[in-house]
């Protein structure tokens, strides 16, 4: 009977221990989670080597639109001659935003900083010959903004990656097994560069779906960034073992079962820029979508596409405020909107408040 007893509190103990330990989980997951359930919204900018000719960002030469080749003679174009990435923040913080996420690599695994795996990078391998990642963080971090760093699982470039284009794989995992771990080697090398040079508050991961949890070893990389800094939050896109949900190009039907997600919009039909693509939301298309999003307890990370000189559309800005009162004004001459870019965006006089069961727009 003293053995049944013991057994009993014992199990009784380690019980309440697995509930305390339970509940530290989650209250840390919702303090590490504040910043971004507060931001509402977030600047998304797709800007790479599809930003030189205006095509689609790597699906491009992926769909077989484009050849492979011909699709890598952008980098002679991707100059940034232009780019101010000072600009590019105080733009940023001038909108409202609280966060910014950038696509440091894409699919076809161009990188926009100085990496030491491999050559095809802004600074090795294109006519920038620059790191233009550095200075946009710096100056997220100066304006106290949220730093998100895009980043690309497949590499469809890289000779040791499984795919290539929609109609050609280089090889299975299965066949060759060594190749693929000298890629993940290759991949998770860079996002430790990544973790080790920038920090990011966020990782916004893409391209899951080509490999299962396993073979991404998905496991490893999050504790590997983790490591770093348990409080970086990452989206859902890694084989769901992420901090929020990431729906695109819509509300959702229905709301995401996750307690925390984001919305990413364009505000054409393009991520990246497209000098033909001139089919702009109207305001109060994207007023609409941003109140349906908040009201569902979400955030709107609204993407904006540079040009491959660096510069910005006046008609790709959303050149207003969320939490001020309406829109305002920059000494920089080269970003100012004009009337055609004002009539597409948010220069409507609104205050957005958020209270605990209810929205009001006005």
């Amino acid at each position: 009977m003293k053995r049944l007893i013991a057994i009993l509190l014992i199990m009784t103990i380690a019980t309440n221990f697995a509930q305390e330990q339970a509940q530290d989980t989650v209250l840390q997951n919702e303090q590490k989670m504040q910043w971004f359930k507060d931001a509402k919204l977030g600047i998304f900018i797709h800007w790479g080597l599809y930003s030189v000719n205006g095509i689609d960002e790597s699906w491009s030469f992926y769909n077989g639109y484009i050849s492979h080749e011909n699709y890598l003679k952008q980098t002679k174009g991707f100059t940034a001659k232009k780019y101010d990435p000072q600009a590019w923040a105080d733009l940023i913080k001038r909108s409202g935003a609280k966060y910014s996420v950038i696509t440091a690599k894409h699919h076809e695994g161009f990188a926009l900083w100085d990496t030491k795996f491999g050559d095809f990078n802004a600074v090795k391998g294109s006519a920038a010959k620059k790191d233009v990642l550095t200075p946009f963080v710096s100056e997220l971090r100066k304006n106290n903004l949220k730093v998100g760093i895009y980043y690309s699982l497949p590499d469809w470039s890289y000779h040791d990656y499984t795919h290539f284009t929609r109609d050609s794989i280089r090889y299975k995992i299965s066949d060759e097994p060594k190749r693929w771990n000298k890629f993940l080697n290759y991949y998770q090398g860079q996002l430790k560069e990544l973790s080790d040079n920038y920090n990011p508050d966020l990782y916004w991961f893409d391209g899951d779906w080509e490999h299962n949890s396993e073979e991404w070893e998905v496991h490893q990389v999050r504790q590997m960034l983790f490591d770093k800094n348990p409080n970086t939050i990452l989206n859902s896109r890694l084989r769901e073992q992420g901090d929020y949900a990431t729906p695109e190009q819509g509300m959702p039907i229905t709301r995401p079962k996750n307690k925390f997600w984001e919305l990413c919009l364009t505000m054409n039909d393009s991520w990246g820029f497209q000098k033909n693509d001139h089919n702009y939301k109207t305001t109060d298309q994207i007023i609409g979508i941003f109140a349906d999003v908040i009201g569902n307890g979400g955030n709107m990370l609204l993407d904006i596409g540079p040009k491959g000189d660096g510069s910005i559309r006046r008609s790709r800005w959303p050149y207003w405020k969320v939490w001020d009162d309406g829109p305002t004004s920059t000494k920089r001459q080269s970003m100012e909107p004009d009337p055609d870019s004002q009539r597409t965006f948010l220069r409507t006089y609104y205050f957005i408040q958020r209270r605990e069961h209810s929205l009001f727009v006005c």
